[in-house]
């Protein structure tokens, strides 16, 4: 019986030794800290479709709508030289059907870099025959270097945070022990562009359905751990 209780008062000895070495000079103080920003997107990437129809039993060939495509991107006053290839040459409606009955489609990729610029596209292209119009990506060319401002700023916020706190209760922040980042993915703005499109090429465009760009909405979270002097 001896034995185990030396056992037992060794063992509550060392634990006690070992949590008074954890927790030695490990007085801190954790908060989090919180930035966020909104920006205007400048990188917008608009795919838009062409496809041969039929019209009135004749068939509108291909090389005449991406002939009116360029036309009405010249007019816009965007340069041929932005526009990428995102697909060409494709054919539809095949089966059962001979080469020259099958309707054959091309899709044009373009980088905008603002909604004005986008609105103006789209105006040029109303009487164009396009197929479909649809935007697929919408980011900023400086979103690493914005991001990593806002995350600064969130530290910032986070320390001055914890200097508040503890100035209330007479103590003062010290270096900082741990920092722990949480990504934050940004909100990208919501936009029925397909739907603004079909209204325009049906000729009830009004000021109404002019495309308006929301910014896109960044955040950051800091958590930081602080010594409490």
């Amino acid at each position: 019986m001896k034995m185990k209780i030396a056992l037992f008062l060794f063992l509550t000895s060392s634990l006690a030794m070992n949590a008074q070495d954890v927790f030695k000079g490990e007085h801190f103080i954790e908060v989090t800290g919180n930035a966020q920003t909104e920006i205007a997107p400048n990188e917008i990437d608009v795919q838009i479709r062409l496809r041969e129809f039929e019209e009135n039993k004749k068939k509108t060939a291909l090389e005449s709508i991406d002939k009116d495509f360029f036309n009405a991107l010249k007019e816009a006053g965007i340069d041929r030289k932005r526009v990428e290839l995102a697909d060409a040459g494709a054919k539809l409606d095949k089966l059962g059907k001979k080469d020259k009955d099958a309707f054959r489609e091309k899709t044009y990729q373009i980088r905008l870099t603002s909604g004005a610029e986008l609105e103006k596209l789209l105006e040029n292209l109303e009487p164009v025959k396009t197929d479909l119009v649809d935007i697929v990506r919408i980011s900023h060319s400086d979103l690493p270097k914005l991001k990593l401002d806002l995350k600064i700023k969130a530290l910032q916020a986070a320390k001055t945070k914890a200097e508040t706190l503890l100035k209330s209760i007479g103590s003062e922040a010290g270096k900082p022990l741990m920092i722990r980042d949480w990504d934050v993915d940004p909100v990208q703005p919501i936009m029925n562009m397909k739907a603004n499109t079909m209204a325009r090429f049906d000729g009830v465009a009004s000021e109404e359905q002019a495309v308006e760009f929301k910014k896109i909405k960044l955040q950051s979270q800091i958590t930081a751990q602080f010594e409490i002097k």
